[in-house]
């Protein structure tokens, strides 16, 4: 009666009895009718036969095949709705009902009446406040998501994770947040991750853990960012597709009010059109029509390259933290190691287009490309430079670029292009030499190369392609995309048809296809889909047929942590304590001058600044949008944060303040920039320039002085050549500048020290390719750096290295730092699990 009264909810019921009435899927409860009678508003129902969830958790847990049947079909339910713009808000056990034949059904999609808030967290919870009022506590206490409990608005990620309250009760026979008041439930949301699994006594797959502990992700950018991947995720466990059945024959015709015809017969017509096309396009060849897990040892498995018969993969793993290449038979359980005696990293592998050969990268004896046997003998140098092979359709060339990646967000300087080299000879000619190449892929037919690269000043990555000939070696090629998305890792199918990358265009890392002309690389339509069940897809290998295709599959679990630190005594003084924790990597990370905050740059489908107190609490985004912000610093004065941005086109030095406020260009520089460094006392502060072409070895200053409009110079460092100088730190007297020195390849090579007085630059380390940062200590004369192996203290004078911390993990998000007192050195560790995975193509 109460909402009988009220206008705007009766409104509202109306409006959402429409929208579900027009969803028309098997997965959701069906609305017939609506109307209204002696002053009663009343939907009318499909009549289901079997019981509710809840019920069906009354004798504890379900068995996982059991569980996972539910689940996939609940997400299927949930991606349907999304689709119409329509969010639950309130799912629940209570709410899904399984009939008798074994189909879920989502019931209540907001139309319950509001019941009074909840006073404790019983097993049959009532809904909190069904009102929308900013403010308002929406949801049922133990399963509504951390923003309902802040009566923040509620997206569909917010049903995410009420997902996965609902599949860790299916699994576990237990609520994965419930304590003795509702207050303390809802806390336990915000703060608390739910009990381990394993210790229900259960047998749940690792893969089934990992993927509900994704829904249960505090902050939503780091959730699953649709239902649909959930669900592609649960099929990767299951093994069996979704359901996509039609409902049944015969389904009673809706009846509805007549003032509401014309807005329902729109809305069902839309929704009918939009079925039907999506299923009267017969399915175009070559599309995955079943996956298979080829790896599963811990770590990261990477790089997979298909043999030509698709019989056996080379991949890449690591071993004592040194990269080797092994070869597995699919379907055989036991790799064999191809690169054991190498005492370097060896990474980049590609099988010649006979089977009979494998090209790859090492870093053995300086550097560059090898050739060797399929079952890794005779092994013998191509290049003494050169990265990502990839061979011509002959056999007879092996093209190479200039420089390489360790992630593909991880991109920071533009490298040069592409070296054709004859395996035989060694004859080396030009493909392209203007564009910024990274992964090329010959076309089927050797017409065309394509790779991925910077465009312009921006951190756009776009895929592209060149005449494999070099005709068109002045050039940068053909756009194959020139958009906002992280594109990359092209290859090409065998038919020479489609072009394949993967891409986050789609709200996750996954794999795309556009339709393109071998010949003169002219696209031919719009990218679509080719979705994995993964939840990071990459670096992609076909065999020769078209009937097998390999990817890597990453799983991304990053903290920050903080460890005790003595700086007297120069080492760590006990165990490191998370600070934050995310499935995505935390990277460029700067501690506030006052020890209680946190900058950092966090990676899900966009690069944004965001902001956490060093406790965990308080997690904030300070930029949101399509535009990349990377490298944030804290003034001094603990004012304002700097970073870069591509926000105008190229990367300049931007501020913001800690509360979101004030965001501006502090100054703009010709080009592109980086890594802006302020001076201890804040009235200066370093950057680097980006692309080498314009570096020439140096750095920039600003001089913030002089008011509005800084004053800038250029300091031009001869001595390093080619090589580049990135400032990462300056001493406490303001008098010298730690570094790291960059190699045109996009490797370090080692840390400098460049001293203003002496105006001079002096190597500190040699030149391991993976140092990547230096921090001083206040004594000046002690650095802290970071490589992929851990961080160390280093004696500037003598040379002399202290490792203190082995951090290990992926080469994504390795930043460190040191508080303020000295005190503590802050660092992220990235704990990757990295698989083969193969799709057998229809």
């Amino acid at each position: 009666e109460s909402i009988a009264a009220d206008r705007d909810a009766l409104a509202r019921f109306e409006r959402e009895a429409l929208s579900v009435a027009a969803l028309n899927h098997p997965n959701i409860l069906s609305i017939f009718d609506f109307g209204a009678h002696d002053g009663v508003t009343y939907a009318v129902t499909e009549l289901l036969e079997g019981e509710t969830l809840r019920e069906m958790l009354t004798d504890g847990a379900l068995p996982v095949r059991r569980a996972l049947e539910i689940s996939r079909q609940v997400a299927a339910g949930l991606a349907a709705a999304h689709g119409k713009g329509i969010v639950h808000r309130d799912l629940k056990p209570d709410n899904v009902f399984v009939t008798r034949d074994g189909r879920a059904k989502i019931l209540d999609f907001g139309l319950a009446k509001p019941a009074r808030a909840a006073s404790s967290d019983e097993t049959h919870s009532p809904t909190v406040s069904a009102y929308t009022e900013p403010g308002t506590v929406m949801g049922t206490v133990g399963y509504m998501s951390p923003e309902q409990v802040r009566g923040r608005d509620a997206d569909h990620r917010s049903d995410i994770f009420s997902f996965g309250t609902l599949l860790y009760e299916m699994v576990t026979g237990r609520r994965a947040f419930q304590h003795d008041t509702a207050a303390e439930t809802m806390t336990a949301i915000l703060r608390e991750d739910p009990p381990e699994t394993v210790a229900s006594g259960a047998a749940i797959p690792p893969a089934l853990d990992r993927i509900l502990r994704h829904c249960l992700e505090k902050s939503p950018e780091q959730r699953f960012q649709s239902a649909s991947d959930v669900g592609f995720a649960l099929e990767s466990v299951s093994g069996t597709p979704s359901s996509t059945e039609r409902p049944p024959a015969g389904r009673v015709r809706r009846r509805v009010p007549a003032v509401a015809i014309p807005v329902a017969a729109l809305v069902g017509a839309a929704a009918v059109w939009i079925g039907l096309r999506g299923t009267a396009r017969p399915a175009a060849s070559g599309r995955p029509a079943s996956f298979q897990q080829l790896t599963d040892t811990p770590g990261v498995e990477s790089s997979p390259s298909l043999s030509p018969d698709g019989k056996s993969v080379v991949y890449v793993a690591r071993v004592g933290g040194i990269m080797k290449l092994f070869l597995l038979r699919v379907g055989g359980r036991n790799p064999t190691p191809l690169t054991a005696d190498s005492p370097a990293d060896d990474w980049q592998p590609a099988f010649a287009p006979d089977g009979e050969r494998i090209a790859f990268r090492s870093e053995r004896d300086g550097g560059g490309i090898f050739v060797m046997g399929s079952t890794g003998e005779s092994v013998r140098r191509l290049t003494d430079f050169g990265f990502a092979p990839t061979w011509s359709p002959d056999g007879k060339e092996v093209v190479v670029t200039t420089g390489t990646y360790l992630f593909p967000s991880d991109r920071g300087a533009k490298v040069g292009g592409m070296t054709a080299v004859d395996v035989e000879t060694g004859h080396k000619r030009v493909v392209t030499e203007a564009a910024d190449a990274m992964q090329p892929a010959f076309s089927p037919h050797g017409k065309r190369i394509a790779f991925w690269g910077l465009r312009g000043d921006s951190g756009q990555r776009d895929i592209f392609t060149v005449a494999a000939d070099g005709s068109e070696a002045k050039g940068n090629g053909k756009d194959v995309t020139d958009d906002a998305p992280l594109d990359w890792s092209p290859a090409w199918s065998p038919d020479g048809h489609w072009l394949w990358f993967s891409s986050n265009r789609g709200g996750s890392m996954n794999l795309w296809r556009v339709p393109i002309d071998e010949n003169s690389g002219r696209v031919l339509g719009a990218p679509e889909p080719m979705t994995t069940p993964s939840l990071w897809s990459g670096e992609i290998s076909f065999s020769r047929d078209g009937k097998r295709m390999a990817y890597s599959s990453l799983l991304w679990k990053s903290t920050l942590l903080r460890a005790p630190f003595d700086p007297r005594e120069g080492k760590i003084t006990g165990p490191s304590t998370p600070i934050l924790k995310s499935t995505q990597p935390i990277r460029d990370h700067d501690v506030s001058p006052d020890g209680r905050w946190v900058a950092f740059m966090q990676t899900t489908n966009q690069e944004d600044i965001a902001l956490a107190r060093t406790d965990g609490t308080d997690y904030r985004r300070l930029t949101d949008d399509p535009f990349r912000d990377r490298g944030p610093q804290w003034s001094p004065d603990g004012k304002e944060i700097v970073f870069y941005s591509d926000r105008n086109g190229s990367y300049q030095v931007w501020s913001i303040h800690p509360d979101g406020s004030g965001l501006r260009e502090l100054f703009h520089v010709e080009g592109a920039v980086n890594f802006p460094i302020w001076s201890p006392d804040g009235s200066r502060m370093t950057f680097s320039r980006i692309w080498f072409s314009a570096s020439r070895g140096g750095f920039g200053l600003a001089d913030l002085r002089s008011g509005p409009s800084p004053s800038l110079t250029y300091i031009d460092l001869p001595e390093l050549g080619t090589s580049s100088y990135w400032p990462t730190s300056w001493s406490s007297d303001g008098t010298k500048l730690a570094g790291v020195i960059i190699r045109r390849d996009g490797s370090t090579d080692g840390i400098g020290v460049y001293d203003f007085r002496e105006k001079h630059i002096r190597r500190v380390t040699g030149g391991d390719p993976f140092w990547r940062s230096a921090v001083w200590l206040s004594d000046g004369r002690r650095l802290v750096m970071r490589d992929r192996r851990g961080i160390s203290l280093v004696d500037v004078a003598t040379g002399h290295i202290t490792p203190l911390l082995d951090v290990g993990g992926y080469f994504v998000g390795m930043s460190f730092g040191v508080s303020a007192g000295e005190r503590e050195i802050t660092y992220t560790e990235t704990a990757t699990e990295g698989d083969v995975w193969l799709a057998e193509l229809k």
